[in-house]
């Protein structure tokens, strides 16, 4: 995985300090717990071939996506879904793997910024 010095192209010109002050803690553990479970549960659903699972994973991951000021990860998450939706699972693998990529590194400066996952 990219370290937090590599930043994604996606969140270049994203001024994350900013955004993660305004985060509070709750919120941010809320979307680190959250959105670490789904998008393993994407990766399980797209190793499966499982297009109901892809699509339920992936309109959760669009829904939390919101939470953080990166456009891209919405579309990628939408391209996923309706990838599930037509049962071509292989034509969202791009997207798959810039919406990991990007969620792994916001997971990271998360981290990195001291918020901790919560369930509640």
């Amino acid at each position: 995985m990219q370290g937090l010095d590599a930043v994604p192209a996606e969140c270049r010109g994203v001024d994350f300090d900013k955004a993660l002050e305004r985060l509070p803690a709750r919120v941010g553990g809320l979307f680190l717990a959250a959105g670490e479970q789904r998008l393993g549960e994407l990766s399980q659903a797209m190793g499966a071939g499982d297009a109901k699972a892809v699509m339920d994973a992936a309109h959760s991951l669009a829904s939390l996506t919101g939470l953080v000021p990166v456009q891209a990860l919405a579309s990628y998450a939408r391209e996923i879904y309706a990838a599930g939706d037509q049962a071509d699972l292989p034509s969202a693998g791009h997207a798959f793997e810039r919406l990991s990529l990007v969620l792994g590194w916001i997971f990271a400066k998360l981290r990195d910024k001291g918020f901790e996952p919560n369930a509640s």
